[in-house]
């Protein structure tokens, strides 16, 4: 069993997912039964679930983007260093 230090290191350092399966299922199920920092980690969780599904998404959508003209993107360039001074 994971204490709570050790569950928020693992979880800090890398996706859940990338773990082994056996790792992955008792950080899951002290997530589930841990009063203390049950909540927290599942938010950690869920927010690693949601950013793996967007990444996801965005490489799925990539293909289907118009390409932008290097003119364009050469006036949209000048354009955010001047917002910036």
């Amino acid at each position: 069993m994971f204490t709570c230090k050790q569950v928020s290191n693992a979880l800090n350092r890398e996706d859940y997912e990338n773990l082994s399966p056996l790792r992955r299922f008792f950080l899951k199920f002290h997530v589930k039964i841990c009063v203390f920092c049950g909540k927290y980690n599942k938010q950690v969780m869920e927010s690693q679930d949601m950013c793996r599904c967007y990444k996801e998404q965005d490489d799925n959508l990539q293909a289907l983007r118009p390409p932008m003209p290097d003119n364009k993107k050469a006036a949209l360039k000048n354009l955010l260093s001047e917002a910036q001074k």
